[in-house]
C-alpha cells in the first residue's frame, strides 16, 4: 500500500507496512505520539468486512482475511484496509488506504526447468523497459494521468510486467501499477557505468535499502534489482553479498542481483539472488536456469522508426532501424516470437522488451517521446503478447535428442598437424592460409601462427551445432594479453557458432557462444602448451570448458538456432561479419566429434598426448 503522511501532530500514523503471508496481512502501524497506543485494523471488500485485527501500535500485527482474493495482472483485486489509533479506549486518529494478497515465487514446469511463478502459478513476466522520462520534464510526469498513460498502455499492449530501469518514480506510478494490474521490477538507480568510488558504496547501499524499506508495501512490485550491466559495480563478490542482504531485507520477492550480468561492464555472475539475467540485442537471450536461479530476458529488441516532427533531436539511433511501421511491427512479432521459443526450448520465464517510448535519441518506442504517436500496428502486437504469456506455462519443449554420435576416440575429424593438413579420420583435408608454417608442437610438429591473417581452413562445415559436439586442440600462445585469440571455431552467417578461445577480456580460456563464456579458472601462460577441450551438450543446456583433461567450467547455455554453414577453421573466428580473433601461438593435434564428450572420455584423450 502507498505510505501515508502524518495526519495528526502528537498521535498519528505516520506509516502503514503491508506484506501478505498466507492467508494474512502482517500489517505494522508506525505513529508517533506516547507509548500504549493501539491500533485496529480492519480490511474491506466493497463494503464487507473480511478481516480485523487489533494490538500494540508500532508492531507487527497478523490480520486474518477471510476466503483470500489474491491479486494478479489479470485480476488486481485490492483490499481497502482502515486503520483506527487508539490511546486510551479513544479513537485519536482514523486513516485509510489499501492492501493485496499475493505470492511471488518459483516452481519447475512440467519440462523440469525453473520459472518464476505468482499466486503459486507459473506465469511469464512479460515487459517492456520503462525509463520514465518527459520532453517537457524529463524525469517528472507533467501530470498524474500522464503516469497512468504509460502503464495504461502496457496493458493495452498486452504485456502484464514493466521495468522500471535506474529510476524511482513517485508513489502514484506504484499505485497504478497496483491499481491496473502489472508487476513491477524495480532497478535501484546506478551512478555511473564504470566502478563507483569506494566513498560512495556505503552511500549506495544505504539508498538500495532505504528504496526497499519506502516501497515494500505496494503490491506491484515483484522483483528487486541492484544492478544493471555492469554500472557502478565494483567487485563480484560484493554483489552477491548486495543481494543476499536485500534478500534478507525482504524476503517476500525475488533478487535479480545483476540485470545484464553478461554484458558491458559487469563483472560477471555473482552466483547469488534468483535469477539469471542476460542482456541480447537484437536477441532474445536465451540463459537456461541453473541450480536455485530461473533465467530471463533482461533486455531485448530495440526495434527503431523515425518519426518525423516527434524526435527529440530530430534524429536519433535504433538497434535496428525499421523503414515503415509495417515493417517495424513484422520486426517485433518476428522477435516475440523468438521470446516464446527461447521460453519453451531454454526456460526463460520472463523478457524486457526495449522499450515503451522513444527516449530522447533513442527511437526504439511503441510511442513517440511525446506520446502523440502509436508506431505499431497495437492489435498485432498484443496478439503475440497474449500467446507468450498463455504458452509459455512451463510445459517447454526442450531440444530433441540428438542420439549419441559416432563413436571412436579420435572423433569425426582429426587433424595431427604433423608436417601436412590431413584429416587422419574424415575426408577433409585443411589449407594453411595467410603464410601458416609448420614448426615444433606438442606431438611432432603442428601449426605456428603469428596472429595475424593466417589460420587453418577445412574448407566446410564439419560439426552440426545444432547438436552435441565436442573440439580439442593442444595449443601454446605467444602472448595472453588484452586480445582475444581463438583456437577452433566454426563460421556462422555473422558470428561463429562457438569459439574455443582466449578471452582477452577475461584473460583465461574458454568455449564460447557470442555474449557466453565458460571460463578458465587462471590465467594461461604463455609458451606452455595447454590442453583444451570443449563440450556442448544440447540435452543438459550446457557449455563446457575441460583444461589439461579436468573439467573446469560449465555454464548453463541455450540457443534458438544455432545453425551454422560456414568452414570449421583454426585459429581465428568471425564476429560481426568479420574474420577476427587470430591465433599468435602454435596449435597441434585437433579433434571433432559430434558427440559430448564425457569426462572419463576427455581425461583419456589428454593422457593420449593426442
Amino acid at each position: 500500500m502507498s505510505p501515508l503522511p502524518q495526519l495528526k501532530a502528537g498521535a498519528g500514523p505516520r506509516h502503514l507496512a503491508f506484506h501478505p503471508s498466507g492467508k494474512n496481512l502482517r500489517v505494522t502501524a508506525d505513529t508517533s505520539g506516547p507509548s500504549g497506543l493501539e491500533v485496529e485494523v480492519t480490511a474491506y471488500d466493497g463494503r464487507r468486512a473480511v478481516g480485523q485485527v487489533r494490538g500494540k501500535a508500532d508492531t507487527e500485527l497478523r490480520l486474518p482475511i477471510l476466503n483470500p482474493r489474491t491479486w494478479s495482472p489479470d485480476r488486481p483485486f485490492l483490499y481497502d484496509v482502515k486503520a483506527r489509533l487508539i490511546d486510551r479506549g479513544k479513537t485519536v486518529d482514523t486513516v485509510s488506504s489499501y492492501a493485496g494478497m499475493r505470492s511471488v515465487g518459483m516452481l519447475k514446469g512440467a519440462d523440469g526447468k525453473l520459472r518464476m511463478a505468482l499466486n503459486g502459478k507459473i506465469l511469464f513476466n512479460l515487459s517492456t523497459l520503462d525509463q520514465g522520462f518527459w520532453p517537457d520534464g524529463l524525469n517528472t510526469a507533467p501530470t498524474d494521468e500522464a503516469l497512468r498513460f504509460d502503464l495504461e498502455q502496457h496493458k493495452v499492449l498486452g504485456f502484464n510486467t514493466v521495468r522500471k530501469h535506474i529510476k524511482v518514480e513517485p508513489d502514484r506510478w506504484y499505485y497504478w501499477a497496483d491499481k491496473l494490474g502489472l508487476m513491477v521490477w524495480q532497478d535501484m538507480p546506478s551512478s555511473k557505468t564504470d566502478a563507483m568510488p569506494e566513498p560512495w558504496r556505503t552511500q549506495f547501499k544505504a539508498e538500495l535499502h532505504e528504496l526497499i524499506e519506502e516501497h515494500k508495501s505496494f503490491t506491484s512490485i515483484t522483483v528487486w534489482v541492484p544492478f544493471n550491466e555492469g554500472w557502478g559495480e565494483w567487485d563480484r563478490v560484493e554483489t552477491g553479498q548486495i543481494a543476499d542482504s536485500v534478500k534478507a531485507q525482504d524476503p517476500s520477492r525475488l533478487v535479480n542481483a545483476h540485470s545484464g550480468m553478461n554484458c558491458c561492464n559487469s563483472k560477471g555472475d555473482s552466483g547469488r539472488g534468483d535469477l539469471i539475467d542476460h542482456h541480447a540485442y537484437l536477441g532474445p537471450a536465451t540463459p537456461a536456469p541453473a541450480g536455485e536461479r530461473a533465467a530471463v530476458d533482461g533486455e531485448h529488441g530495440g526495434f527503431g522508426l523515425k518519426t518525423p516532427d516527434h524526435m527529440w533531436f530530430g534524429d536519433g539511433f535504433a538497434y535496428e532501424m525499421t523503414p515503415d511501421s509495417a515493417t517495424l511491427t513484422r520486426r517485433y512479432v518476428e522477435n516475440q516470437r523468438d521470446v516464446l521459443r527461447s521460453a519453451n526450448t531454454c526456460g526463460i520465464s520472463g523478457s524486457v522488451y526495449t522499450q515503451i517510448t522513444d527516449v530522447e535519441g533513442e527511437l526504439n518506442g511503441f510511442f513517440t517521446y511525446d506520446r502523440q504517436v502509436p508506431k505499431m500496428d497495437f492489435a498485432q502486437v498484443r496478439t503475440i503478447n497474449n500467446a507468450i504469456i498463455a504458452g509459455a506455462d512451463g510445459t517447454g519443449t526442450g531440444d530433441p535428442d540428438p542420439g549419441p554420435g559416432t563413436p571412436g576416440a579420435d572423433g569425426i575429424h582429426f587433424y595431427p598437424l604433423d608436417g601436412t593438413t590431413e584429416d587422419a579420420v574424415g575426408n577433409n583435408d585443411a589449407t594453411l592460409v595467410g603464410g601458416a608454417t609448420f614448426a615444433p608442437g606438442k606431438n611432432g610438429e603442428g601449426v605456428a601462427l603469428n596472429g595475424s591473417g593466417q589460420y587453418v581452413d577445412t574448407g566446410a562445415a564439419l560439426l552440426d551445432t545444432n547438436g552435441n559436439y565436442s573440439a580439442a586442440a593442444w595449443v601454446r600462445l605467444n602472448k595472453a594479453d588484452g586480445a582475444f585469440q581463438t583456437i577452433v571455431s566454426q563460421d556462422g552467417e555473422r558470428d561463429s557458432a562457438f569459439f574455443l578461445q582466449y578471452s582477452g577480456q577475461d584473460q583465461r580460456f574458454a568455449m564460447s557462444f557470442p555474449g557466453l563464456r565458460a571460463l578458465s579458472p587462471t590465467k594461461p601462460n604463455p609458451g606452455q602448451w595447454y590442453h583444451l577441450t570443449g563440450v556442448r551438450d544440447v540435452v543438459k543446456g550446457e557449455l563446457k570448458l575441460y583444461l589439461d583433461g579436468e573439467l573446469v567450467a560449465t555454464k548453463g547455455a541455450c540457443s534458438l538456432d544455432a545453425t551454422s554453414t560456414g568452414n570449421t577453421v583454426i585459429g581465428r573466428a568471425k564476429f560481426g561479419g568479420n574474420q577476427v580473433d587470430y591465433l599468435d601461438g602454435t596449435v597441434d593435434q585437433v579433434h571433432l566429434y559430434d558427440r559430448a564428450l564425457t569426462d572419463a572420455e576427455v581425461r583419456t584423450l589428454y593422457d593420449s598426448g593426442r
